[in-house]
């Protein structure tokens, strides 16, 4: 019965309004058609008056049936009374209501990283932390990230830290019609202090600082930067710092320079670069040199160039995820002396690289390379040049002539996405080479040059969540020396990543 008696009292306010509506169009002095102005028609003071009179009466009516109408809706089931009411409720009496609207709560933005807003700049702190235990079986150059196998017998254990990486990137104003971005990124990789607890306090070392212009199809980055050549690297938690098969098939490095990304359409890419001139030469003056000393590649007076061109495909091979492939080659060149003489030693090579998925689970990334005094780059066993090069017999007192190491070498990696666990499992099995020519390695002062580098590695990586991950490494490194003899290692690394 109260149910009724709401229903009654809806339908009679409703028709008060239509009411009033009539008499507000009634009174109004004059009609208003599309072609007339309505600042042309001003209405009188006394109709004004009453126009604003009715307009509070239909504001107040309004009022009260949004409120009828929602005790109604809370006092009767849904499923029996909705359709009724609606029936009931004259079509003017929709039209007179106006619709109610609660403010909406502030969004809450569901941040996915540690961005914000400084003045016109967007700016995002961002960083991996990386924790890794280790064993080796035997002698290593480097025993958290080995890169090489020496001449001990005795294996070690440890961990450490120091491949965790800070970095900030920020956005924001234009320049020539470009968005304007930069970035700073930095590990703990850079040696140790001279102190006896020195091997767990890394010392720092940059990784990337540059600025990027982005229009439309071109992009300029200035500072320092991976170089485009040869600019792969295989999936590891176990090598962060210095990426997987350096030394053994991989050339990196990351340079000062001026580079140009040009996007040609249909997938390609050309790229152009002068960078620094990064020879690999050791530092004069001790490990951790406080003033700049020229390596052989400054010496030169000539810049490094680099260039690459590459094909990408958002569906590479049907198996709806991005794929690449590249060609990149290298000029430069080093000025090198020894007692005798001083000689350029010119820097090239040729790069081939891969990163596709051959299946939906299934991926392939590598490179194939060849070249000369890519020492820069750790390739050549990280051996660019030799000073003493002549045969291993010489007369009493020679020094020797001075020549460029040439190279050939690559890797490749096979990674699969367990088709268990969400997706979160994920192996790989890689190896890789690096094999100087044998004839460039001769020397007369008894040095005993790597001659050929080989690795194999076994990766799992367990994504715990989007951030938190932790795996496991097994690899091992095959090291030949020119004298003829040859030393291995078996690496065990457990790694947790956390990033932020």
């Amino acid at each position: 019965m109260k149910r009724f008696h709401i229903v009654v009292m809806i339908v009679i306010l409703t028709a008060f309004v239509s009411a009033q509506t009539n008499v507000k169009t009634d009174s109004t002095p004059e009609a208003v058609t599309e072609s007339t102005p309505v600042a042309d028609v001003p209405p009188t003071s006394d109709n004004s008056e009453r126009l604003r009179e009715l307009e509070e009466k239909m504001e107040e009516l309004q009022r009260q049936i949004v409120m009828l109408k929602n005790l109604l809706d809370e006092k009767t089931p849904a499923a029996s009374t909705r359709p009724a009411a609606e029936t009931l409720a004259p079509r003017t009496a929709k039209a007179a209501v106006k619709k109610v609207t609660l403010p909406a709560a502030k969004a809450t933005k569901d941040k996915s990283d540690l961005s914000f807003d400084a003045g016109d700049f967007r700016i995002t702190p961002y960083g991996i932390i990386f924790f890794n235990s280790y064993i080796n079986s035997g002698g290593t150059n480097n025993a958290d990230d080995p890169l090489w196998a020496i001449p001990a017998t005795l294996g070690n254990a440890g961990a450490s830290a120091r491949q965790t990486r800070l970095g900030v990137r920020v956005e924001g104003g234009k320049l020539g019609g470009a968005n304007v971005k930069g970035v700073v990124e930095a590990d703990f990789y850079g040696g140790f202090p001279g102190v006896g607890v020195g091997e767990h306090m890394g010392v720092v070392r940059l990784r990337l600082a540059h600025v990027r212009l982005d229009w439309e199809k071109t992009s300029l980055v200035i500072g320092q930067d991976w170089i485009p050549f040869a600019p792969n690297s295989p999936t590891s938690l176990a090598a962060a710092a210095i990426p997987q098969f350096a030394a053994a098939g991989n050339p990196w490095s990351r340079l000062p320079q001026v580079r140009v990304d040009h996007k040609l359409g249909n997938g390609f890419m050309l790229q152009g670069a002068i960078l620094a001139p990064g020879t690999g030469d050791f530092p004069a003056g001790g490990a951790t040199p406080a003033l700049l000393q020229p390596g052989s590649g400054a010496v030169s007076r000539m810049p490094f160039f680099q260039g690459r061109l590459s094909y990408a495909n958002g569906d590479w091979m049907g198996s709806g995820k991005k794929g690449t492939i590249g060609l990149g080659t290298h000029i430069g060149r080093s000025r090198i002396s020894n007692p005798a003489v001083t000689r350029n030693v010119d820097s090239y090579g040729l790069a081939v690289d891969w990163n596709f998925w051959a299946a939906k689970r299934l991926s392939v990334k590598g490179e194939a390379f060849f070249g000369e005094n890519l020492g820069g780059f750790q390739a050549g066993v990280f051996q660019g040049y030799n000073t003493s090069f002549g045969a291993f017999v010489m007369p009493e007192g020679s020094v020797g002539d001075i020549k460029g190491i040439r190279t050939k070498g690559g890797w490749i990696q096979f990674g699969f996405t367990v088709p268990a666990f969400k997706d979160r499992l994920n192996l790989y099995a890689s190896t890789g080479i690096d094999d100087p020519f044998d004839g460039d390695l001769r020397n007369v002062s008894g040095r005993n040059f790597r001659s050929q580098n080989f690795g194999y590695a076994f990766d799992a990586i367990y994504d715990i969540s989007k951030r938190f991950s932790v795996g496991t490494e097994f690899r091992r490194l095959e090291t030949r020396y020119i004298f003829g003899t040859r030393d291995d290692f078996n690496h065990l690394n457990f790694a947790a990543r956390y990033k932020f």
